[in-house]
């Protein structure tokens, strides 16, 4: 078995998904993340999974904690509801799985789940607790024939075989791997909160409780977002099937609400980033004031202290150079906004592609030049379609501005 030694600098779904299928195959990992720990700042709430981010958790996750992520996974209709202002049902639109090509060995074509993110980010960090190193902030690499270097903002450093950037939106690792690949403003705000399970029974259709998401709009693409998310059993309860010992953390069921729209609806000048909860709370129901029937109610009804804000970038599809010792992962290379919900989906199947791919560098049926170019293929070829929709779709939907030419 060829020695293989993989850094990875990114601890997000993404770059755990490829820990984790390392770790299973018995390949050196070493996982380094920025944040403080895990909770250091808001991420999100829901996520919807499809067949590629549901396939890549039943692939990359050893059966125990596999079983953690069906006991809390949340399985919905497979429709996204459009709603009038009024939060009357105006129609429900069938979603259709569309994963590429096949997983080997599975078949999970139209199945649907909404996550909660800390919970799925709990599961995935959960047996890498000893190669998962926290506050580390990549300065910059250096790359030669016979491995790559890593320097960190602390003044630590690190050697491997392999550099994988899943460093998100903002990577370090792109600006030097691939200058050329730009990340763009979207254009659009989005203030996300959480709206308690009770509360929303009362104010949202049915439907909000039971599809994958349900979304208003007005006439300026103003919009009301609405995802549930529902444990069939409460994370803390489920963690029995870990490691004695291990906690996570617990959650109640909820739904949860954006308002978003192009950032002229907003508060300027970067007046919200400075916002606590709260206030952006009551930014977010003054921008829908004006719909019928108390819509801006469902938005008071939130967690005050749960609101934070989101601007959106997206990813502008290139190609990238001959295969290196560097290579990326998830929103590094392929952001996009969320108007498809496939981000999350495609950070994980491509976690566990690119730990297929380096098991069969680690066995000695291809090599590293040859596995690198035939991930990096499918994420410029595929990944770039997904992030080419979810613009396309965003135009449409929310006044996204359009990918450059």
């Amino acid at each position: 078995m060829s020695e293989l030694k993989v850094l990875i600098v990114g601890a997000g779904l993404g770059g755990l998904a490829l820990a984790q299928s390392l770790r299973r195959t018995g390949i050196d990992v070493t996982v380094f993340e920025r944040d403080a720990d895990p909770w250091d700042r808001p991420q999100g709430y829901r996520l919807h999974l499809d067949a590629d981010g549901i396939n890549a958790a039943h692939e990359v996750l050893p059966p125990e904690l596999y079983a953690v992520f069906q006991a809390t996974a949340h399985r919905t209709e497979p429709f996204t509801t459009i709603l009038k202002t009024d939060l009357s049902v105006l129609k429900r639109l069938p979603t259709r799985d569309d994963t590429g090509d096949a997983w080997p060995g599975r078949d999970q074509a139209d199945v649907h789940a909404n996550v909660d993110r800390g919970t799925l980010r709990q599961i995935l960090l959960a047996g890498l607790e000893d190669v998962v190193h926290f506050g580390k902030k990549l300065e910059r690499y250096v790359s030669d024939p016979d491995g790559v270097s890593a320097y960190f903002s602390d003044g630590a450093s690190a050697r491997g075989t392999l550099l994988v950037g899943a460093d998100g939106t903002r990577s370090a690792v792109r600006r030097q791997r691939a200058p050329h690949a730009e990340t763009v403003d979207a254009g659009i705000s989005a203030i996300y909160g959480r709206l308690p399970w009770q509360a929303a029974k009362s104010l949202v259709p049915a439907e909000a409780l039971t599809d994958i998401f349900t979304i208003a709009s007005d006439e300026r693409k103003v919009f009301l977002g609405l995802g549930a998310v529902r444990f069939p059993t409460p994370p803390a309860q489920a963690a029995q099937h870990l490691a004695p010992g291990t906690a996570m953390r617990d959650h109640d069921d909820y739904v949860v609400c954006i308002v978003g729209g192009r950032h002229r609806f907003f508060p300027g000048d970067g007046a919200m980033r400075a916002c606590a909860g709260e206030e952006l709370q009551k930014i977010a129901a003054e921008t829908i004031r004006e719909w019928p029937d108390g819509a801006a109610d469902v938005v008071g009804a939130g967690d005050p202290a749960s609101f934070f804000l989101v601007e959106m970038h997206t990813s502008v599809p290139t190609m990238l150079d001959s295969p290196t010792n560097v290579t990326l992962l998830g929103d590094a290379i392929h952001a996009m906004t969320p108007t498809l919900g496939r981000g999350a989906n495609l950070a994980m199947r491509y976690g566990a592609l690119l730990g297929r791919q380096l098991k069969k560098v680690a066995d000695g049926r291809t090599g590293l030049g040859q596995a690198l170019a035939s991930y990096e293929d499918d994420v410029t070829d595929y990944g770039f379609t997904v992030v080419r929709e979810a613009a396309r779709i965003g135009e449409q939907r929310m006044a996204q501005t359009p990918l450059p030419e």
